[in-house]
């Protein structure tokens, strides 16, 4: 019985230590020093400036009378390429001093037509959904549309163009008199 205890043990060991002689062969440590890693950045200017927001003032108008288009150069100062492009849009009254009705905001946004909605030399009209529905792509269409995802912009010096054109529909009545909206465009990048 010693003898097996004596020989199980002795085979323990060998198998213990071809373990470690194996592990020892196939393990490599190796240092390196001065080595650096940063981060890339992805920043978007809108013509130029901070912010990732621009404003179409939407006032003032008669009927037929269009504002636009207005071009927006998006660039991506940085240094990581952006895959995609998110817009979104909303709107605020923005009415003058002179108004005998108040027409609501949304009422204001349903009679300006979006006549040019353009990114990078494409047109977006066929992707806004005529929420209304009144038979034509109005401001608030576009605040109830799905436009994320659109084409990304390189890293830097790369820019797009962005363009927007709105009419005030020539049905347009009196009660309109002095309402306005303003409207903000938001460009979201995304890596």
């Amino acid at each position: 019985m010693k003898k097996i205890i004596g020989l199980t043990i002795a085979f323990m060991l060998l198998i213990g230590m071809t373990g470690i002689g194996t592990w020892a062969y196939f393990s490599d440590v190796e240092a390196s020093t001065g080595n650096q890693m940063t981060a890339g950045t992805l920043d978007l200017k809108t013509n130029d400036v901070d912010g990732v927001s621009q404003t179409l003032f939407v006032t003032n108008m008669a009927p037929g009378d269009t504002v636009g288009p207005e071009t927006i150069i998006l660039k991506n100062i940085g240094s990581v390429d952006g895959s995609t492009l998110d817009l979104a849009f909303s709107y605020d009254e923005n009415d003058g001093s002179f108004n005998l009705v108040g027409k609501t905001k949304d009422e204001t946004a349903a009679m300006l037509e979006v006549t040019v909605l353009n990114y990078d030399g494409s047109s977006l009209l066929g992707s806004v959904d005529d929420f209304q529905p009144n038979g034509y792509t109005d401001i608030e269409d576009l605040t109830t549309s799905d436009l994320s995802e659109q084409s990304g912009i390189g890293a830097a010096p790369a820019s797009k163009v962005f363009e927007i054109g709105v009419t005030l529909r020539t049905e347009t009545g009196s009660d309109f008199q002095s309402d306005g909206i303003t409207v903000t465009m938001t460009f979201t990048l995304n890596q």
